[in-house]
């Protein structure tokens, strides 16, 4: 059974939340240079920090003013949120100042995937307490770690494990180097995925350390962290946490629960769904499969890929104009809401037609966790044959994945 739709999510927003995305799609439109319609309030003022609504006073600004400065204090940058300890806004301004607006565009509509575009706007929002220009900040600042940090969909997503295995041949030694130490890392199973929690979410197991952890979902993954359990931790590292937690939003924060044997591990995971590794009922064990020849073929047929790509860009731009209407005809919003529903679905299914063509696969391909958007959390190889009634190994029957589960 699929859960019920959570507060601030497509589907179940109220009015004041509604026209809250609407303002952040309208300024996120005009950052990618597409034209927004013309609104009844100034949407700038909407950019000033800490701001929700527009003031009639501040009318005569220039349309681009929101490119610049919002306030000058030794050039801290565009936002005045005294708790941007990742810097956010500084990366929004450089990057406001140094990229195309088309490729920000083309970043923004890779980033969305197989997600729901206003669900992905809406975890912007959630994460920043539905203020527009924090939201708009820290969407940027994360496309911006995407495309030139952590190159996401550059290298990680496009040239995989199998790259690393190529690598690892390598005859230049740095190179060999890092493709050693990751396929290390994958081969002993220091972060991995299997089963969910006792309210569905898919669990991940992972021996990194915690803050840089909850860093990469506080200021890139927003409103995609359930819960993190610290099992067992070296008394000391309570002490430290005091620390750490001082620097995280206290929502995020208040996520993190140490738990010191089986029995408080249980207030959060069913013990038929632990592994007996932490003295449960669950048989997993991870094993790494290895890459296998053949398994990104699809990657190397540009033709079909462009094909899925043209069509991708076409509901795109179907996309970007009617959710202009549905920002401006306020008569007939329901209607047009329902036909970007339409179009989200087309972007959701395309996606995943896309997705051998774009992405190298994974262990989680390989295990049959991930089937072409059907998610076993279990796993099941993807051969294998259908029985109704059958059980996946070590856990209930999957359930659709929700919009916040999977990148």
């Amino acid at each position: 059974m699929v859960a019920s739709i959570l507060p601030g999510r497509p589907g179940n927003l109220t009015a004041e939340q509604e026209a809250r995305l609407q303002e952040l799609w309208t300024v996120t439109l005009r950052v990618f240079g597409v034209q927004a319609p013309d609104r009844p309030e100034d949407v700038e003022d909407q950019l000033q920090p800490g701001s929700g609504t527009a003031t009639p006073d501040k009318k005569a600004k220039k349309k681009n003013s929101m490119f610049r400065r919002h306030k000058e204090d030794n050039g801290g940058g565009a936002s005045a949120d005294q708790n941007d300890k990742y810097g956010q806004g500084k990366d929004f301004q450089q990057v406001l100042a140094t990229q195309d607006p088309e490729k920000l565009r083309n970043a923004f509509w890779s980033m969305v995937k197989h997600d729901h575009p206003d669900g992905l706007l809406l975890r912007f929002l959630r994460a920043r307490k539905w203020d527009v220009h924090n939201a708009l900040v820290m969407l940027i600042a994360t496309m911006n770690w995407r495309m030139k940090e952590q190159l996401v969909d550059d290298d990680i997503m496009k040239n995989g494990e199998g790259q690393a295995v190529a690598d690892s041949f390598s005859s230049k030694a740095a190179v060999k180097r890092e493709a050693e130490d990751f396929l290390a890392q994958l081969r002993l199973g220091k972060s991995f995925l299997h089963g969910t929690d006792r309210e569905g979410r898919p669990m991940c197991v992972d021996y990194a350390p915690v803050k840089f952890m909850i860093k990469c979902f506080e200021a890139n993954y927003p409103e995609s962290l359930g819960v993190v359990l610290v099992h067992k931790s070296p008394w000391i590292f309570q002490s430290v946490w005091n620390i750490i937690k001082g620097w995280l939003d206290p929502v995020v924060a208040s996520k993190v629960h140490f738990t010191k044997n089986l029995e408080e591990l249980e207030r959060f995971v069913d013990k038929s769904h632990i592994v007996k590794e932490l003295g449960g009922d669950d048989p997993y064990e991870y094993h790494y499969v290895e890459p296998k020849a053949g398994e990104d073929e699809k990657m190397s047929d540009e033709s079909t890929r462009q094909q899925l790509v043209d069509e991708r860009a076409r509901i795109v731009k179907e996309y970007e104009k009617l959710t202009q209407e549905w920002i401006g005809d306020s008569q007939n919003r329901a209607r047009l809401q329902e036909r970007r529903n339409d179009l989200a679905e087309r972007l959701r299914s395309g996606y995943w037609q896309l997705d051998p063509y774009v992405r190298a696969r994974s262990l989680y391909d390989r295990v049959g966790l991930i089937q072409g958007g059907v998610i076993q959390y279990y796993g099941e190889a993807p051969n294998a044959p259908k029985d109704p009634a059958a059980v996946p190994q070590n856990g209930p029957p999957s359930t659709e994945h929700r919009a916040d589960d999977v990148d």
